[in-house]
């Protein structure tokens, strides 16, 4: 195995409580030994241990674990910053289930690589999605995400989320795009496979329990919406008698492990729930304020021992791929809901972010923390440049100061997928001219004209849908 030193002025570890690795190292550094993380040290202690292995970082950069993202969606790749006029029910029908129906494979892989550049610039190296469209029987799209993140050295989590409620084809595609998808991911070096549930709004009763039982029947997790606004719940109410989360409780889904997007809007018995059969949740900060959905009652559900980690939702919904953006709104959100400073500090934002996303998905026990034997996943704040040149408390320099530029390297399975501020697999030049001709092509084919400046539409459009 080939082993790299990685120095800095502050190791952020991320490690919990109860591990022999220390939350914070002074003059620390990280063995990397192949793919996994062999030592984490003082830098004198591991440089004088390990004499011939290669250092690279610097006295004054910050180390911390690599990011992980709950939530997200590749699939809109291709439509960022449009409809920002709508709530999430109108955006739905505006512009989301236009979308939906045109998606192809070549398209899925464009848009992954073109916002997995931007998740892999600010410090992601592992990023949970679903890719919403309608199942594509003769050439299924979402293998294209799976090859996207292979070629981009990207870790992804990875699911296709699509409803039947006002569609005619009912579930049988949709589980055959999980097993286009399963067998990717199974395939892959970097992604992992879970089954989407978009929301249940989407879903005849039977498809709903389908899914379920599909989920059940072969250990997968699920990567699910729930309670993002208030509509959702009264919805799910007057449908089923029960609130969303209630409904999966009762019809079997937490049986295998659950990451629950949004919940913004849960009250205490749905928080309790959540608690009782381990769910974890994907809060989404950035997108909840531009859809006008809500502040999730995160303070609450840590307190009751949800695992909850910070997601920087879809590229049409958000509009960045800016994970640091996100984890920075998540802290300044929980202090303006709050109206107090203590609300939510840098360090437990910075947890959430790492081994917070990392529970929450299940998967702390290979990534999320800066200790031995983990995936050697880690990011390199670069303490040379102008925004950390005094570094006074290193939480609040990764959360509330550092930006994506600050981001000089990231490691993603022991291997470099950003260098010195570039990503090193794909080329970038080459990403964004595929990606632009099919976004006019998506844009015609969803009928988006009006929305849309690349065809012409008015820039400050209100139409409601």
């Amino acid at each position: 195995m080939t082993q790299t030193l990685i120095r800095a002025g502050w190791v952020l570890t991320a490690a919990p409580d109860d591990s022999t690795t220390p939350a914070a190292i002074r003059d620390g550094a990280v063995l990397l030994d192949g793919d996994r993380i062999a030592a984490v040290g003082t830098f004198a202690e591991l440089s004088a241990a390990h004499p011939d292995a290669p250092v690279r970082g610097g006295a004054y950069d910050i180390v911390t674990p690599g990011f992980v993202n709950t939530h997200g969606h590749f699939s809109e790749g291709l439509i960022t910053g449009i409809g920002s006029q709508y709530t999430l029910w109108e955006w739905l029908t505006a512009l989301i289930g236009r979308v939906n129906p045109v998606m192809t494979r070549e398209k899925a892989y464009a848009g992954t690589v073109l916002q997995g550049i931007q998740l892999l610039r600010s410090g992601v190296t592992t990023a949970n999605d679903m890719f919403c469209a309608d199942p594509m029987p003769d050439e299924p799209a979402t293998p294209g995400v799976v090859q996207a993140l292979e070629d981009l050295g990207l870790r992804g989590v990875v699911s296709f989320g699509s409803g039947d409620v006002d569609r005619d084809f009912g579930a049988t595609p949709i589980l055959e795009e999980f097993e286009a998808l399963r067998e990717a991911a199974d395939a892959s070096r970097y992604s992992t496979f879970r089954v989407g549930v978009s929301s249940i709004g989407r879903y005849t009763d039977d498809t709903w329990q389908e899914h379920v039982d599909y989920a059940v029947a072969g250990g997968h997790g699920v990567h699910v919406h729930f309670h993002e606004v208030r509509e959702e719940v009264t919805a799910a109410r007057q449908r089923t008698g029960r609130t969303a989360i209630g409904h999966a409780e009762a019809t079997g889904m937490f049986q295998v492990p659950v990451i629950a997007a949004h919940s913004v809007w849960v009250d205490r018995e749905d928080r309790e729930r959540y608690a009782t059969n381990g769910v974890g949740v994907a809060h989404n900060p950035v997108a909840n304020g531009i859809l006008a959905s809500g502040i999730a009652p995160v303070a609450e559900l840590r307190a009751l021992g949800v695992p909850v980690g910070i997601g920087v939702d879809g590229p049409a919904s958000n509009d960045s791929q800016d994970f640091l953006q996100a984890m920075k709104t998540a802290a300044l959100l929980a202090r303006v809901r709050d109206l107090q400073a203590t609300a939510m500090s840098a360090r437990e934002a910075f947890e959430m972010g790492t081994i917070g996303g990392a529970r929450a998905l299940r998967m702390e026990q290979e990534i999320g923390s800066l200790e031995p034997g983990k995936r050697a996943d880690l990011v390199v704040f670069d303490g040379d440049s102008p925004t950390l040149a005094n570094v006074h408390d290193p939480y609040q320099a990764v959360v509330f100061v550092a930006g994506s530029r600050e981001v000089r390297d990231v490691w993603v399975d022991g291997e470099l997928s950003v260098a010195d501020g570039d990503v090193t697999k794909v080329d970038v030049r080459e990403a964004v001219d595929r990606a632009r001709p099919l976004a006019r092509q998506l844009v015609a084919e969803a009928g988006l004209e009006r929305l849309s400046a690349l065809t012409g539409g008015a820039l400050d459009d209100t139409e409601r849908p």
